[in-house]
Order: structure tokens, then sequence, then C-alpha cells
């Protein structure tokens, strides 16, 4: 690449527009502290977790609200869009962009004001959820959430993608736990407050009372009958949930950036319940999975986890040969002698389910609940490691059904991998009937893409038909926004685009996110022949963060701020 960051030949295959990086470095001469356009950060930042690979114009990491400001004001009149980004491990597409990737992990750091009193902690969404914790723990309580990504994941990415996680069956997800959000707008900062009206004079609500609620109003009807059943949902901007609270605050939850960019977030809290208990059932037969589940939920875990037989397989699971599912929960409470007897009667519902329960085990003391759940974080290496050609692709990793609909849901799955010939890895949080499945395509086969497209259209059928959501926490990013109508029908989507409109009406703010823009869900991979090509070495140094899970790191190099 040179200089003038204009590649040549067969390297242009797959880059943005570079004459859009050329405008950056005479827009931001005078920037060059809070904006970068060198290759090899640019490189750094085109990739984050799930399949796409978008090299960015240029990348920035605002430290502090004037600098912020400044990027979007120069960003504006540069005509460059905006991603904004934390941790980065975000699964749909949502975190990465063709203009300026907005690197916020080092915005206002460590800013976080604890009122135990309300249980309310006011934050910079740059705060990652351990110093959230490591915060609000004397005062016993925390932000009961448990994502995956719980070691690093910001509370601006989680509030983003409305992130849920383990404990959703028994805590909800963010938005239930998110009182007002601060957002910079093209017109200015907007500060929505749950319960509180808005500013009536700010240029985004009046285009939302102008343009947005008489479409509200005239499709509610239609929208609410095609509005997923589901326990979780993260597919867009949640109208269902709006019309249900009447609160702004709501519908910039899970908006994934396409609405401004976040610079303050007030979230509730909870206590931290004073006993655990651990819980593995192992079943022989898949078909006792929905009975299983539904005699566990009666006892209200706080956790509530599926392995399928393809995941117990992959792991070399300590199970019984054959096993077909194992189900793994939490149980906590404030009378250890009460949580026993929960326990126990439990175990008893369960082995009345007959000889297909082949186990429930209950643990007790911290060592043995570690033990017990260690199974659940055994996949993530075993995939990074597969060496004989096949990749382990997040393409349906988010389907989301009723929990009653969840054992025929794993069977439309496995039907359109077999018909395809592609191995799934399977697990997810089984008490909202939601399920992440990895793909493992072939890369060594010349079709395998095209196999891999039509698992995605037929899974999308199948959620369609058994009522369920293509996103139930990740959102709907770049990979899910072209079924955004499908599902929701032209009456939602219309409302999408209002909304949209009212809150950036340059379109600026991660378009193609959430609103679909035309492009092919499946193109922009990180792997393949189109694959965008890279700085040497740099494609392994991103894999080898992916397979190591290192997203705390920060990629922004040789910074001394």
């Amino acid at each position: 690449w040179g200089g003038n960051l204009r590649p040549s030949g067969s390297e242009s295959r797959g880059r943005p527009n570079f004459d859009a990086a050329g405008r950056v470095l005479a827009y931001f001469s005078g920037m060059r502290a809070l904006l970068r356009t060198d290759p090899d950060l640019r490189a750094r930042y085109a990739q984050g977790g799930g399949v796409y690979r978008i090299i960015p114009a240029a990348v920035a990491r605002p430290t502090t609200l004037a600098e912020l400001r400044a990027v979007l004001a120069e960003a504006r009149e540069a005509g460059l869009a905006i991603t904004p980004r934390g941790a980065g491990s975000a699964m749909d597409g949502g975190n990465v962009g063709e203009g300026i990737v907005l690197d916020l992990t080092a915005f206002d750091a460590g800013r976080c004001v604890v009122d135990g009193a309300r249980r309310v902690a006011t934050c910079t969404p740059s705060l990652t959820l351990p110093l959230l914790h490591q915060a609000t723990s004397p005062h016993r309580l925390h932000l009961p959430l448990d994502p995956s990504s719980a070691g690093w994941a910001t509370l601006g990415g989680l509030i983003g993608t409305n992130a849920a996680g383990a404990r959703t069956v028994h805590d909800g997800a963010m938005r239930r736990w998110v009182e007002a959000v601060t957002l910079e707008t093209d017109d200015g900062p907007l500060t929505l407050t749950r319960g509180e009206m808005p500013d009536a004079h700010h240029p985004a609500i009046q285009r939302w009372q102008r343009d947005v609620l008489p479409l509200l109003t005239q499709h509610r009807a239609a929208i609410l009958a095609r509005w997923p059943r589901t326990r979780k949902q993260s597919f867009g901007y949640d109208l269902a949930a709006w019309w249900a609270s009447g609160d702004l605050v709501d519908l910039v939850v899970g908006a994934e950036g396409t609405l401004g960019v976040m610079t303050e977030v007030t979230v509730r809290l909870a206590p931290i319940a004073a006993h655990r208990l651990a819980l593995r059932v192992v079943l022989a037969d898949r078909a006792l999975l929905v009975p299983a589940l539904e005699t566990v939920r009666r006892h209200d875990p706080a956790v509530l986890e599926f392995l399928d037989g393809s995941f117990l397989r992959l792991v070399e699971a300590d199970v019984p040969e054959g096993t077909a599912a194992v189900l793994l929960a939490d149980l906590e409470g404030e009378r250890a002698d009460a949580l026993h007897h929960r326990a126990a009667a439990l175990q008893g519902e369960l082995a009345s389910l007959g000889a297909g329960v082949t186990e429930a085990a209950v643990a007790a003391d911290p060592a043995a609940i570690a033990a017990l759940w260690h199974i659940r974080h055994g996949a993530s290496p075993r995939l990074a490691a597969l060496t004989d050609g096949r990749q382990s692709l997040q393409i349906i990793e988010d389907g989301c059904v009723p929990p009653a609909a969840l054992g025929r849901y794993l069977d439309a799955v496995d039907a359109a991998c077999r018909a395809e010939r592609i191995d799934a890895v399977m697990f997810g949080h089984a008490g909202d009937g939601h399920v992440h499945v990895n793909l493992l395509p072939n890369l060594r086969e010349a079709d395998w893409l095209g196999r891999v497209r039509r698992v995605y259209e037929a899974v999308a059928d199948a959620l369609l038909a058994l009522g369920g959501t293509p996103s139930g926490e990740h959102g709907a990013g770049r990979l899910r926004a072209p079924l955004i109508e499908r599902f929701l029908g032209p009456e939602a989507a219309a409302c999408f685009r209002a909304l949209k409109a009212a809150f950036d009406p340059a379109g600026r703010h991660n378009p193609g996110v959430i609103l679909d823009d035309g492009r092919d869900p499946l193109s922009r991979l990180k792997v393949g022949p189109d694959a965008a090509s890279l700085p040497a070495g740099m494609a392994e140094a991103l894999a080898a963060i992916e397979r190591e899970g290192r997203w705390g790191e920060s990629r922004w190099l040789n910074d001394d701020r």
C-alpha cells in the first residue's frame, strides 16, 4: 500500500473507497492525535467478532467529549460514515464499516458513579462490565447480565445490541436495566430518561413527533400481529417495547449505533444473591429437551443453558456415550436451606421424566460449581484449532424461538445442515429458546459459500414458521438486515426508516446496519477468495485475538495518552 492509501492491482479487490481515505487525510491534517489512517491500524479494525472484514478509511479514538465532537464534526464535513465500536466482539457486523471506525474504549475512561441507595450507576459507555462490577460489588449490587463477552464488554456495546446472555431467563436482557442514555447526534446532545419527556425543542424529537409517531399509530396493529413471540428479541428497533413503555430510551437500546453516539448511560442494579447451587441434567434423548426445560423453569433458575450433542462431541465431554443434550442451570437464593430444598424437589421432578434423564447432579461449593460449568466454555478453543479445512462461521448463530418450539428448531437446523453437507455445533440459552449455531463449512470445497447461503435461507424460513426471530441477543447488524422486512413486514420497515431519519437525517451513523443497504449479507467476509487483502501477518494476528479471546486489548497501538 502506498503512502496515499491507494492500493494497486489485485490488492484493490474488496477495498473501501480510497478517495474517501484521501479526503480524511486532508480534513484531519490538524487532528492526527485523534484520527489515524496508517494501513496497519486500519487493518486491525477491519474485523471484529463474526464473519466480516471491512477495512475502514480511518480510525478515531477520542478520550473526551470535546475530542469526540471534533471528530464527528470533521467526519460530517468529509461526508464519511461513523461506526462506533467498543471491544469489537459483536457478531453481526455492526462494529466494522467503510468510513471512520470510532473506537470508544478510551472515551471518558473510568467514570462510574454508583448510588447504592437508589441502586443505579451513571457511567461512561466505555466502562466494561468487570469494572462496573468492581464499583458496585461493595454495595452488594451488580448488573445481572452474563453474556459470553462479560470479561471485556463495554456498557455501550451491551446497550447497542440489547445484549443478554445466560441470566436472561431470570433477569431479562439489557433493555430492562437501562434508565437513561445520552446521545451525541448531528443536532447536538440528547438525553433520554425512562419516565421523563425528552427535550421537545431538539430537532430529532421534533422530527420524531412529526414523521414517526403518525406512522406508528397507523401501522401498530399490523406490526404487532407479526412481532416475534419470543422471550428474547434484538432484531432492529424494538417497537413493541416502546409501545409497552412509551420511553424513547427503549428504541435506543438495541439501535447498534445507528441513531447517534452514546456519551453517558445510567443503569439499574440488582442485589447479589447470597447463595448459589448448580445443576447438570444429562439427556439420552433430545425429545426430552422441552419437558426437561419446562421442569427446570418451574423452579425459577437464574441460568438455564443447553449443550447439544454436536457440542458435546466437539469438546469430548465427560458424559455417557450417546448423550443427546446437557442442561446446565443455576439456582440462587438468600437462604441455603431453602435453596437445597428447591434443588432436591427439582431432582425428583426430573427423575419422573423417565430413564432418558440419565443424570441430575447438584454442585454446591464454588470449586464443584466451576467444574460443572467448565464444559460450557470448551468449544471456542476446539473450533479455533480445526486444521482440516473447516472454518467456524457465525452465519445463523442467534436464532430464538418460543421455548416450546426449541426441539423443532433444532431439528430444522439439523436438516438444513445435513442437506448441504455442513457440520454445525449448537448450544445456547435454553430457558429462552435461544440457540447459537456455529457452521463449520469446509473452505477447501469450491461450493462452500453457496451451501452456506442455502442454510442461511432455510434456517430463516424455519424461524419464521416457528414464530421466532433471527436475533435473540446479538442484533440485526449487517448480517440480518436483509431479513427485517421478511420477518417484521413492510410496515415495520417503514417505521424503522422513519425513526432512523428522525435521529440521523444524513444517514451517517452506521449505514447498512439494521436498515438493508442492498448489499449481499454474505459478501465482504473475512474468509474466501474475495476477502479484502491485509498487510502481511495481519490476518493471523486478528485470528489469534478471536481464538484467544483477547478482545479487551487495545488495537490503538503506539498511543501514549
